[in-house]
């Protein structure tokens, strides 16, 4: 295990995300095509994605990978061909997905998660951030500055990477070629190019930057210690917004006024004004034993969604509802 390996499992706070990276070992019983309940879901999940009004699709340790054709009532695993942890997903419509991981890996879905092949990439860094603008232009980054770029849907990648040691953990990806990255020590990267070239923007934080989401030119950005920026000129200029929490922060997702961001200990934040403000929301107990690392909000009204976590942890959403 190196070093980088170490800060990472440390710095995003996912305590057993270190036993993933070094192969981790078996939990539960589930095989592939079974039919599970969100509670009989025991993975560590990483990362998620809402492909239709009724699809649902969740990734995390172990290279599990499950899907939900009834908006999270039920799910199925599904095979991934990998038994690697898979830290991050983005479909672009409800048929073209891809998912990153461990080493450098790249899974890519064309039939909206049912099957997923591995596409060759020019390294063996973790990749831990993943986005498309659309079916065919994407980038992914991750440890020690590395960004990818393809202009073809994945069917070749080039590396783009940013000079500096720094840990990128999540893309957010534009039309026009835009785009943001934000990883380690605060750090804000911008590209005007697709992700082949980066500028570093200025970061009006140092803590490190978990996730980023864009909802039309704001971006959105959390971290270490319940740190949250936000910027309304595409990336240009960032500032910090107060939440209340000294949780870190590992997902986010607004739509207009709506949104939500989770965190460390079942920390779950909500904003009704755009990201102006943000208050924290009541979660049970027995919730906040566990860690929620991602979020994901389906487009439309009402505005419903998920959020899942450490041990399968699952919490849908509506209308500013949690639904444990």
């Amino acid at each position: 295990m190196t070093e980088r390996v170490n800060r990472l499992a440390w710095a995003a706070g996912f305590l057993v995300l270190l036993a993933g990276l070094l192969g981790g070992s078996p939990s539960g019983a589930q095989e592939p095509g079974q039919v599970l309940q969100a509670a009989e879901i025991r993975e560590n999940i990483f990362c998620s994605a809402i492909l239709s009004d009724t699809v649902y699709l969740l990734a995390g340790d172990r290279g599990k990978i499950f899907r939900s054709e009834d908006a999270g009532k039920t799910w199925q695993e599904i095979k991934s061909g990998v038994r690697v942890p898979l830290f991050s997903v983005r479909f672009v419509d409800d048929r073209n997905g891809w998912l990153c991981g461990k080493s450098g890996l790249i899974l890519a879905s064309s039939d909206g998660g049912l099957t997923w092949q591995k596409q060759e990439t020019p390294t063996k860094k973790h990749l831990l951030g993943i986005d498309f603008v659309d079916a065919k232009r994407g980038c992914a980054v991750g440890d020690w500055g590395q960004a990818l770029v393809t202009g073809d849907g994945g069917a070749t990648w080039q590396e783009a990477s940013i000079p500096e040691d720094v840990i990128l953990y999540a893309v957010a990806m534009a039309e026009g070629d835009k785009g943001i990255a934000v990883g380690e020590f605060g750090k804000i990267f911008r590209t005007s190019d697709g992700g082949h070239s980066w500028d570093v923007a200025e970061s009006p934080v140092e803590s490190s930057l978990f996730a980023v989401s864009r909802d039309g030119d704001r971006y959105f950005a959390g971290g270490l210690d319940g740190v949250l920026i936000v910027s309304r000129d595409a990336g240009l200029t960032w500032q910090t917004v107060d939440t209340g929490v000294t949780e870190s922060i590992y997902g986010i997702a607004v739509r207009g006024d709506q949104g939500y961001a989770v965190g460390d200990v079942g920390t779950v934040l909500r904003t009704t004004d755009g990201g102006a403000t943000w208050q924290p929301m009541d979660v049970p107990a027995k919730k906040r034993l566990f860690w929620i690392g991602t979020i994901a909000l389906a487009k439309g009204s009402p505005l419903v969604g998920f959020g899942a976590g450490a041990n399968g942890l699952y919490v849908g959403i509506r209308e500013g509802e949690l639904l444990w």
